[in-house]
């Protein structure tokens, strides 16, 4: 089933929706919290796609949010947004043994009573990679921290997105621009309204954050151009 999204628009939340959205958002990061151990040498991406629908379904009592994401719409798929190395979105989970030094990363997308959760981890696998690696890892992980200190009410959308991308370009790192790297507003759907590239852009152009407005911050970035 697919919904009609009004990308103009982003709804406002009550004080009770919000409290829902924190809701599914913590279920969210616990499960990657819980998936941590589990991420080790020789394990596979569909063994942790595994671990995580089990989390999601039985442990939290939780649903898996996946329609229309990536061009999939499939419930048995908890993590389809895998990052492996130099690939940012791989989609389907594989049996492919994941090696000590890879950069892997998870992405899941829950609901919970009907409002959503979403959010993304990324491990270095054997805790062994090279320094520009986890120099880009922690910039990525700044570069979030960045943005999220910059939201507010009043805040201009396409202000907060420059000033994550110059972080991330004051280190030699690029902006990935791609279809699917950008955040978004979220609600009882992933993406309920806005699209939000975390870079100069068009898209942006116009939008101010409103209280009661809920939005991902999620600046995609690489070592590369950024051109997808």
């Amino acid at each position: 089933m697919s919904h009609n999204v009004d990308y103009e628009k982003i709804s406002i939340k009550t004080p009770q929706e919000i409290a829902m959205l924190r809701v599914a958002g913590r279920i969210a990061a616990q499960v990657l919290q819980d998936l941590t151990p589990h991420v080790q040498p020789g394990v596979t991406s569909r063994q942790i796609n595994n671990i995580a629908y089990d989390l999601i379904v039985n442990k939290y009592h939780a649903e898996i949010d996946r329609e229309d994401l990536a061009g999939y719409d499939s419930s048995e798929y908890a993590c389809i947004s895998i990052a492996h190395n130099e690939n940012a979105f791989s989609g389907e989970p594989n049996d492919l043994p994941l090696k000590k030094g890879d950069i892997f990363g998870v992405d899941v997308s829950i609901k919970k009573e009907g409002w959503c959760g979403d959010t993304q981890r990324m491990w270095i696998v054997g805790d062994e990679t090279s320094s520009e690696a986890r120099l880009l890892m922690a910039v990525g992980y700044q570069a979030m921290c960045l943005g999220i200190s910059l939201v507010r009410p009043g805040a201009k959308v396409q202000d907060i997105a420059r000033h994550v991308q110059g972080y991330v370009e004051s280190f030699g790192f690029s902006m990935l621009r791609v279809p699917s790297g950008t955040g978004h507003s979220i609600g009882q759907i992933h993406a309920d309204g806005w699209l939000i590239p975390y870079y100069d852009s068009p898209v942006n152009e116009g939008r101010v954050l409103e209280k009661g407005m809920v939005i991902t911050v999620e600046p995609f970035i690489c070592a590369g151009s950024g051109e997808g």
